[in-house]
């Protein structure tokens, strides 16, 4: 992954090739349509200065031809004057090689052939078969007409005759012509060219070489098939000037006909590079300059850059060192700039102190959660402690209970007996004695029992008391522990809204990184570099956005755990209200007892001095045995009231035995929880602890 650093002086980099490009590229342009337009003037001026040497060659025959026609016009057909007047003419001419005039009957038909310098066809000479009549022939009063190139015999040169037709009264006489000699032309047309190595050639209409250095190639080679240029041949006229700046090999190309008459074509060629030579060199010195210029920028771009990554890096290796452990959130960077990385550091102070009020609020809940959770673990261990009595004495209370049980079933017995004696007393009047005396130990027996029944039932109800005493503590103790979990959950909504605002934060810089975005990319070319900036702030945003997201998981878990002891708390408290109203209804069935056990034990004390006024007295059996068998049903009455009250201490005990396992399942689940929360709070602790504020 490319670094900040690289991006800015690549952006940079980049800016600066497109500044040298969109200064040296217009310049090397305009350079170029200039060098262009000249080229399009000098061509003007050397197509031109052909053109004008070349007719100014022809122009000199030209006249002589056109004078010498008018002169036979209006002079009569005398040989030897006429020869004279040639001869006459072309003294000193050595560019003309012949003046000569035929007449229109072919020299072998008796026809004439009159020349400067006398010559004589053969016999079978025919003059009106030859190029330059056919061309002199066909023209008019005044017009010439200049035939191909050709090898003259006589001379061994190149030559061209200019001609024209005689007429005599309206009658044609014949034909006029002067042979030029055409080496000269070459002296004249080689020097004009557009450049060091361009050539310049005079053709022929066909294209053939009128004018070459390598005279092989005259009217022997086409210029247009040498130089593959077929295709821009009949593109070429007296008019206009033909040219192209590249024919695709390199080469350039401008041509133009000379004349009408003789149809010649003057053309120019040469290589291309020659005519940019003066952009070339331009675009060099641009190229150099560029070079200079983009090694200038290459080092102001890195000195830039650092200046703008270094405050960056440095919040980079802050941020680095709180994510990591032993983070240290008194650390405050120095603002050395007041541009947009000034405002960053600043906000991410303003962030950090922030963060360092909250771990540090934070710091000060835990220690409040650890004093609730040690006030919990102690609150717990003494309620498992109570339950731990309060079942023993259940226990206790239960044997003691069922031993009751048993004591009333067998007075319940004793009882019947008793009644059974009564009816049979007086059948049975000789036994009375020994029954007297076994009724009488009965009831001994019986209030031996009472007794011990009643101390049992008066340590049952001092163990109630106490018991009673220890659950209405346990439920003090239970509405601290809710009351102090109450303020845990508050300080955990107050993290929850601590690490939403730290959120909130991140998620404001991402806007901010956003917009930076968007006003570098507004910026064009020029915001290249700030929107790289933009981009390591959103990924600055979005890594404070991720650790925020992982504190509020945690926060979230902490919740979740303070949430089960809430609950689990509340439940307790229902147990220890339910065990105490369970013990209150107990504490009421045993002073119900305790007040039966009273009752019989009084009812127990008559039925002994009965017993004892019966062994006293045996006469007074029979009038006692009325009352005694009116007092047996009341303690037969008794005896089933204490068997209905011990049923229904036997089933308060079982209730108040689930009810004590209840409680105990409570305080099992009450320490898990308890056990749970201490790991919690150990566990933020340890998040915690980490920073340091």
């Amino acid at each position: 992954m490319k670094s900040i650093k690289l991006k800015l002086i690549l952006a940079n980099i980049g800016i600066i090739l497109f500044s040298i490009l969109l200064i040296s590229v217009p310049v090397v342009l305009i350079q170029y349509k200039q060098q262009m337009q000249i080229t399009q003037d000098d061509v003007q001026d050397k197509i031109v200065q052909g053109h004008t040497k070349i007719n100014l060659f022809l122009e000199e025959p030209r006249i002589m031809v056109q004078t010498v026609s008018y002169y036979l016009d209006s002079h009569p057909d005398d040989k030897d004057k006429i020869e004279n007047y040639f001869e006459d003419l072309l003294k000193g001419k050595n560019s003309f090689s012949e003046l000569y005039y035929a007449g229109a009957i072919p020299v072998k038909d008796g026809g004439f052939f009159w020349a400067n310098d006398r010559w004589q066809p053969p016999a079978d000479y025919d003059q009106t078969t030859r190029a330059w009549y056919k061309a002199g022939k066909n023209t008019k009063k005044g017009q010439l007409t200049v035939s191909d190139p050709y090898l003259d015999n006589v001379t061994n040169s190149m030559v061209a005759a200019i001609s024209t037709s005689v007429t005599k009264n309206g009658i044609f006489s014949g034909v006029v012509a002067l042979d030029i000699q055409l080496k000269g032309l070459n002296d004249l047309v080689s020097p004009i060219k557009l450049s060091r190595s361009g050539n310049s050639f005079l053709l022929d209409k066909n294209g053939n070489f009128v004018t070459n250095p390598d005279t092989t190639k005259l009217m022997n080679n086409n210029f247009f098939t040498d130089y593959s240029l077929e295709d821009y041949q009949s593109k070429i006229n007296d008019e206009d000037i033909f040219f192209i700046d590249n024919d695709g090999k390199g080469n350039y190309f401008a041509a133009r006909v000379v004349s009408k008459e003789s149809g010649w074509i003057f053309v120019t060629v040469g290589p291309r590079k020659e005519l940019l030579e003066g952009v070339y060199s331009s675009l060099k010195i641009v190229i150099t300059l560029s070079l200079v210029g983009l090694l200038l920028g290459i080092l102001i771009a890195i000195v830039l850059s650092h200046s703008i990554i270094k405050p960056i890096i440095i919040v980079k290796d802050t941020i680095n060192g709180i994510a990591s452990g032993n983070a240290d959130l008194t650390k405050r960077i120095e603002i050395k700039s007041k541009d947009e990385i000034g405002a960053l550091v600043g906000g991410f102070n303003r962030f950090s102190e922030k963060l360092q009020t909250i771990i540090s609020d934070v710091k000060n809940s835990k220690e409040t959660l650890s004093d609730a959770g040690s006030d919990l673990d102690e609150s717990s261990q003494d309620a498992a402690s109570a339950i731990t009595q309060i079942i023993a004495n259940i226990e206790s209370m239960h044997g003691q209970i069922n031993h009751q049980h048993n004591s009333v079933t067998e007075t319940a017995g004793a009882v019947n007996e008793i009644a059974s004696n009564i009816e049979s007393l007086e059948r049975m009047i000789n036994n009375q004695s020994t029954s007297v005396s076994q009724a009488s130990a009965a009831v001994e027996e019986m209030i031996g029992n009472i007794r011990s029944v009643n101390n049992s039932v008066e340590k049952m109800a001092e163990s109630f008391h106490s018991l009673e005493t220890t659950a209405i503590s346990g439920i003090d103790k239970q509405t601290d522990v809710n009351k102090k979990i109450e303020e845990i959950e508050n300080q955990s909504q107050m993290l929850q809204e601590a690490n939403q605002a730290i959120a909130n934060i991140a998620s404001q810089t991402n806007l901010l990184a956003m917009n930076a975005a968007i006003e570098a990319s507004h910026a064009g070319e020029a915001g290249k570099g700030f929107s790289v900036v933009a981009d390591e702030i959103r990924k600055l945003s979005e890594t404070s956005t991720a650790q925020s997201k992982t504190i509020g998981d945690q926060l979230s878990n902490i919740k979740n755990s303070i949430s089960t002891v809430v609950v689990a708390s509340s439940e307790s408290s229902q147990a220890f209200s339910s065990v105490s109203d369970k013990i209150q209804e107990t504490d009421q069935l045993v002073e119900q007892i305790k007040a039966a056990m009273i009752e019989q034990m009084q009812g127990s004390q008559q039925i002994s001095e009965a017993l004892h006024v019966m062994n006293d007295s045996t006469i007074e059996v029979h009038s006692a045995s009325a009352e005694m068998s009116e007092g047996n049903k009341a303690i037969l009455e008794e005896v089933k009231n204490l068997q209905n009250a011990t049923a229904v201490m036997k089933e308060s005990m079982e209730e108040m035995s689930i009810g004590a396992q209840k409680i105990n399942q409570s305080g099992t689940t009450l320490r898990k929880v308890d056990i749970k929360m201490r790991e919690s709070i150990t566990a933020i602790g340890e998040q915690i602890d980490q920073f340091k504020v």
